[in-house]
């Protein structure tokens, strides 16, 4: 294994969460688990990376909670033996590799026995008939007047 793991516990998870907020900013390390005892005072934070990126992650972890007066205990494992990677539940193989594509399954679509509905009774719907013939609009009282008015000062 090539990389190193990164244990800081302190108490209380927003304590944690804060921590582990300034662990990703100093170093190139990566977050891998959370441990939470006793209902979330204690909490376990694990990181994981290059041996030198998880020591600088581990101190600035470490500085953060002495100063916050929440520290219990810190440490870096540089490669890991196989076995701590079953205590913390991760998975075996650690190495990165891009996931291999899966084969496709080539699924035959099976034969399903032809039933011939019948058709539904078709509904006649009455069409409205468009209105071809062009009318005059109707014109009012008011607007007879007016255009007989014009024509008498014409």
């Amino acid at each position: 294994m090539e990389f190193s793991l990164g244990l800081v516990e302190v108490s209380a998870l927003g304590n944690a969460i804060m921590m582990l907020d300034e662990m990703l900013k100093v170093a190139d390390v990566e977050f891998i688990g959370v441990e939470r005892k006793l209902g979330g005072a204690l909490v376990t934070v694990v990181v994981r990376g290059s041996v030198s990126a998880v020591n600088a992650s581990v101190e600035a972890g470490r500085r953060f909670a002495e100063n916050a007066g929440v520290l219990k205990a810190a440490e870096v494992i540089a490669r890991p033996h196989s076995e701590i990677l079953k205590f913390l539940n991760l998975p075996q193989d650690e190495k990165k590799e891009a996931p291999k594509p899966e084969k496709p399954v080539k699924v035959e679509p099976k034969e399903e026995p032809v039933v011939k509905a019948e058709k539904p009774a078709e509904k006649k719907v009455a069409k409205p008939k468009a209105n071809t013939t062009k009318t005059a609009p109707k014109t009012t009282k008011t607007a007879t007047k007016t255009a007989k008015s014009k024509a008498k000062k014409a």
